[in-house]
């Protein structure tokens, strides 16, 4: 459930609510910009411990999903680091970005690692699939192919793949996982979806109050939904789930390089990965020895070369479907 009034709060902590934060405001040369579509959870306690310990000055933006952020970076607005993308959504604008190998760069899963270093791995971040138990407790989704299925038609909830992250990786792991052209596995997905919302938290929501039966969201959010005693069940899909890490990305020719390669390599430190355990993500220092679920074998660089013919797919069947 999305946590409204907190985050407001801490953006206002954040980014200043008036003239005392102001009067305190540290030259620039000891700022930092981030932009980020993830939830506060994620951010919000290594970005007050770095504040702490380096006395560097951090404005933390956010929006409903990454792709309107990416827009911005790509329309010139002043950021210094994004945070929380995954791979496939870097690759379709990876000019945007600066290379940095971190000072634990050793500690990474080379299969994570980006070749040319312009996007550091922070945590894994598997999608999946969810169902709300107490509708559905028989004949359980339990597959990529699943969500093509007549059975569920009108209620599946998406996140929406033009804003969202999740929701473009969520079209990309069918056309990847199911037999056929894109266009028709696509058009077989949309006839069965119900509500297409803005992010995959919003996702967790629709299904947990029982607006739709069947959700695709990240582990993170749906774990925290089914640890809070919401009525979510998790599935990894048969075919596998897309498994990516989670990423922090400095953009290029920004005002703060430095601060930036300092906040990464604060997110890789061993005190801030064991943080990220406690909240249901999976650090990547820690990558190769969890039980990670069955891996979709995705190509996050061929999808992130395709996304924008998908989102031409997906805007065209969406188009045909508004009554």
């Amino acid at each position: 459930m999305r946590r409204i009034f907190p985050l407001l709060l801490i953006l206002l902590l954040l980014c200043g609510c008036g003239g005392n934060r102001d009067a305190a405001a540290p030259e620039d040369a000891d700022r930092l910009v981030i932009f980020t579509a993830r939830s506060a959870a994620v951010y919000d306690d290594a970005v007050r411990e770095f504040e702490r310990r380096t006395g560097i000055w951090v404005e933390v933006h956010t929006a409903d999903g990454a792709l309107p952020l990416l827009e911005q970076i790509t329309a010139g607005q002043r950021c210094d680091l994004l945070l929380g993308v995954t791979p496939d959504c870097l690759s379709a604008c990876g000019e945007l970005f600066a290379p940095y190998a971190p000072e634990a760069a050793a500690d990474i899963p080379d299969a994570y690692r980006d070749s040319g270093d312009r996007w550091t791995p922070f945590s894994l971040l598997p999608v999946v699939l969810i169902y709300n138990d107490q509708l559905v407790q028989r004949n359980v989704p339990d597959s990529w192919s699943s969500l093509t299925s007549s059975a569920w038609r009108g209620r599946i909830a998406c996140p929406d793949p033009t804003v969202s992250a999740t929701g473009c990786t969520a079209l990309e792991a069918m056309t990847q996982a199911l037999d056929g052209e894109a266009e028709q596995v696509l058009a077989d997905f949309v006839r069965c979806v119900g509500d297409v919302l803005p992010t995959a938290e919003d996702v967790v929501t629709a299904v947990a109050d029982g607006r739709c039966y069947v959700g695709v969201t990240t582990e993170d959010l749906a774990m925290q939904a089914a640890a809070s005693g919401l009525s979510v069940t998790v599935i990894y899909p048969r075919e596998g789930a897309v498994v990516q890490p989670d990423c922090a990305a400095i953009i290029a020719d920004c005002a703060h390089e430095d601060n930036a390669r300092a906040f990464i390599d604060f997110l890789l430190s061993s005190e801030v990965q064991t943080r990220m355990a406690e909240q249901f993500l999976r650090p990547i220092r820690d990558a190769g020895s969890g039980d990670l679920p069955p891996a979709l074998a995705y190509d996050p660089y061929a999808a992130g070369a395709h996304q924008a013919e998908t989102l031409d797919i997906w805007s065209s069947l969406t188009a045909e479907e508004t009554p």
